[in-house]
């Protein structure tokens, strides 16, 4: 009996640390931040990239609200306001806005970049570097 009750703590103690550790992943995928850079136009109608982000990197942008104005921004250097979100989520997010469904190729380029679900954008200079 005493094997029994030892044993399912264990396994109870093992599937709490398992759980916290999911739940930890999911909240670090979904991190709000705000990077500057660099606004660019997408690949595809209604997409946008954040290039020379401070600290490194390009993020593709995704999800912005049309009352948000993206494209009136494109060539300056701006703060976008958002929430990480993965590949996945930043494809159903491109869907949902008209574009065109990825190949194989670019799926597995996708998979490789940062993705941001943009809440706000302030310009900080008409230019870019």
């Amino acid at each position: 009996m005493k094997r029994i009750l030892i044993g399912a703590f264990v396994i109870s103690c093992a599937m709490a640390i398992a759980a916290g550790a999911a739940t930890q992943a999911t909240h670090h995928a979904s991190a709000a931040k705000s990077l500057t850079g660099c606004l660019e136009k997408g690949d595809e109608a209604n997409t946008f990239k954040l290039t020379n982000v401070t600290g490194g990197g390009a993020w593709e942008l995704v999800g912005a609200p049309a009352a948000l104005k993206m494209s009136d921004h494109v060539g300056h250097k701006v703060e976008v306001s958002g929430t990480s979100v993965s590949a996945a989520a930043a494809e159903k997010a491109e869907h949902a806005a008209g574009a065109k469904k990825e190949t194989k190729a670019e799926e597995k380029e996708e998979k490789g970049e940062h993705h941001l679900k943009v809440a706000a954008v302030k310009m900080i200079s008409p230019t870019c570097p």
